[in-house]
């Protein structure tokens, strides 16, 4: 290994040695896309040098059992906008890695939000409100373009799975 990837590795970063292609710092040239030192303009979704790619490098332990933090509004309601976002293959599923239209469970997070905001009115702060409206419309404009290319992959017969 180089200097360079051994004095990067203690700084955190992650990349380099893994299977993601990143061929040390390479600007992207291995095929991860990662722009640069993995400042993340690539779209691999390298965060800097804290290892958000996690190419290479030692494996960090993570403890699926640790103390997570009090429930927020906030919380809760972005929670159902990342199982939407799943639901409108926005974002992959955390479990197959593969990105799936599933439109009925969609609707079913963003009724969700909808829900928190109809039921907390009165008892949220200026913030919640506006968190809560803002993840709310989002989801609504996502939906919709999730529909439209769901519809335009069918059509050309690339199927939704």
């Amino acid at each position: 290994m180089s200097e360079q990837n051994e004095e990067m590795k203690k700084d955190g970063c992650r990349c380099g040695e893994g299977g993601c292609g990143c061929g040390g710092h390479n600007g992207g040239e291995g095929g991860c896309g990662c722009g640069g030192h993995n400042d993340g303009e690539g779209g691999c979704g390298c965060d800097g040098r804290n290892g958000g790619c996690g190419c290479g490098g030692e494996k960090e332990e993570f403890d699926f059992n640790a103390p997570l933090p009090k429930p927020t509004l906030v919380t809760i309601a972005t929670t159902f906008a990342q199982q939407a976002m799943v639901s409108m293959g926005i974002l992959p599923n955390p479990m197959t890695g593969k990105s799936v239209f599933m439109m009925n469970q969609a609707a079913y997070f963003i009724d969700a939000v909808d829900l928190l905001l109809e039921k907390t009115e009165g008892n949220r702060t200026e913030m919640e409100t506006r968190t809560l409206e803002n993840v709310a419309h989002e989801l609504r404009m996502l939906f919709v373009e999730a529909n439209k290319e769901k519809a335009k992959r069918e059509a050309e017969g690339k199927g939704t799975n």
